[in-house]
């Protein structure tokens, strides 16, 4: 059976289509641990695409073109084009393309409670899986993690793991760059440096 296609096109404005995506459910206990990290970025509540044009497949695809915008409660991607399929479960796989595309997201929460350093990534090409918070980032990959920066041809992000793997291109290699920490203040209240010896006035005893 052939597929259907729908066609929405507003040159005045752009369309605003809001999806609302479940989470699936909880996996054994031995992935709790995994699963609580994962659902840190996974959305919580709709996700909105606004976009210039839309093509929706009655098989579950949408493709987006024209100044896309994807957003969420915990992140965001735009681009020029994006290829979205929401699957049965109510999770979802997106596939964004610009010059560049462009991910964003705000720090996961630590054991302390403080948020970490958010995260950002531009390359050609994102593509994300929100049923394992995984996001490839594919052709001229440039990935900032608070003030660290990451640049190669390749780069994956797991966000539940919050590990980072890179991989130059044919030749190439991978730059990161990491800051250092800020220095220390100087300590206040220390003990005072001994004051100058007197000045000699040339008498004799």
């Amino acid at each position: 059976m052939k597929s259907r296609w729908i066609m929405f096109r507003s040159p005045a404005a752009k369309a605003a289509l809001v999806l609302m995506l479940g989470l699936a459910a909880g996996l054994a206990s031995a992935q709790q641990k995994r699963e609580t990290a994962v659902d840190a970025l996974r959305p919580t509540g709709p996700v909105t695409v606004t976009a210039d044009r839309a093509e929706w497949e009655q098989n579950g695809a949408m493709i987006y073109s024209g100044n896309v915008q994807l957003s969420s409660d915990t992140l965001r991607l735009k681009g020029d084009r994006l290829e979205l399929r929401q699957l049965a479960d109510g999770q979802f796989t997106a596939s964004v393309t610009g010059k560049p595309a462009r991910l964003d997201h705000p720090g996961l929460k630590e054991k302390n409670g403080q948020a970490g350093p958010p995260v950002s990534a531009e390359a050609r090409t994102l593509n994300y899986d929100s049923r394992t918070s995984m996001v490839d980032i594919l052709g001229n990959a440039h990935l900032t993690r608070g003030k660290d920066q990451i640049d190669g041809d390749n780069i994956g992000y797991d966000a539940a793991a919050r590990r980072i793997k890179a991989a130059g291109g044919e030749g190439g290699q991978v730059k990161i760059v990491i800051q250092p920490p800020p220095k220390a203040a100087p300590a206040s209240g220390g003990p005072k440096a001994p004051p100058p010896p007197a000045a000699e006035t040339g008498a004799q005893p």
